[in-house]
C-alpha cells in the first residue's frame, strides 16, 4: 500500500464512519477488508463497564494500598487478601506493569501534567467515564493523523509517511489528541451515534483496525 492509497483508504473509511448512525453499524464497517484481520479481539481487550472515580483513588490511599504519590505503597503486598486482586497485581507485576498504574492515576485525578505515559494518563480519563474522553494508541492516532493532518509545531504538518511510522505517542502528538477529543463530538460523526452510549469505545475499536491497517510492514530479513 503507497501513502496515496493509503491517505485514500483512511478518508474513504472516515467518510463511511460519518454516515453511520448506530454502534452496530461501525461493528459492519470494521468487518470490511482489509481491516477485518486487524481488528481488536474482543476476548483479549472486553468493554469496560465500568467506571473509576476520584473517590475510589482516595480509598485505595486510605487503605495504603496506594502512598501519597500514587503508586503502591511498598508494604501492598500484606493487603492484598481477595484471590482476582492477587492474581491482577502478580499479572502486572510480572509484565513489569505496576509503575504505570500512577499515570493511569493521574488521568483519573485529571491531573494536566501529560508529559510522560500519555496513553496511560487518557486511559485513566477514560475510566472516568468523562464525556469526551476516549481511550487512545498508536492506532487510533495514526489513524486519525492521516484523516486530519496536525501541526507539529513547528509550522509544519504530520504528513502520511511519518503517520505511518508512528509507533509511540508521546507529547508530540498532544495537538493530534486534542483534535481527535474535539472530532469526537463535532458533526464529523452523526447525531445518532453521539448520542449512543460509549460510542467513543467503538470509535476507537474501528480507528485501531484502521490504524494499524495502514501501517507501514516490518520488512523480513
Amino acid at each position: 500500500m503507497t501513502d496515496q492509497e493509503a491517505k485514500n483508504y483512511i478518508d474513504n473509511a472516515f467518510e463511511k464512519l460519518r454516515q453511520i448512525t448506530s454502534i452496530d453499524g461501525i461493528a459492519q464497517l470494521a468487518k470490511e477488508e482489509p481491516t477485518q484481520k486487524n481488528r481488536m479481539n474482543d476476548a483479549v481487550y472486553p468493554a469496560l463497564n465500568f467506571s473509576i472515580s476520584k473517590a475510589d483513588i482516595a480509598k485505595l490511599v486510605e487503605l495504603g494500598i496506594l502512598d501519597d504519590n500514587h503508586a503502591f505503597s511498598k508494604d501492598m503486598n500484606d493487603k492484598l487478601t481477595d484471590p482476582l486482586t492477587k492474581l491482577l497485581y502478580a499479572t502486572a507485576w510480572k509484565n513489569g506493569d505496576l509503575p504505570k498504574i500512577k499515570h493511569i492515576i493521574k488521568g483519573v485525578l485529571k491531573e494536566t501534567d501529560e508529559e510522560q505515559a500519555i496513553v496511560f494518563h487518557q486511559f485513566g480519563r477514560y475510566l472516568t467515564k468523562t464525556l469526551g474522553q476516549p481511550i487512545i494508541d498508536q492506532h487510533v492516532i495514526r489513524a486519525f493523523g492521516i484523516f486530519k493532518p496536525q501541526s507539529k509545531g513547528d509550522g509544519k504538518e504530520w504528513d502520511v509517511a511519518a503517520m505511518r511510522r508512528l509507533s509511540i505517542v508521546n507529547k508530540r502528538h498532544n495537538g493530534i489528541i486534542a483534535a481527535y477529543k474535539e472530532w469526537l463530538g463535532s458533526d464529523g460523526l452523526s447525531d445518532e451515534l453521539r448520542q449512543c452510549a460509549d460510542y467513543t469505545y467503538h470509535v476507537d475499536k474501528l480507528l485501531f483496525a484502521l490504524g494499524k491497517t495502514v501501517k507501514y510492514a516490518k520488512r523480513k530479513v
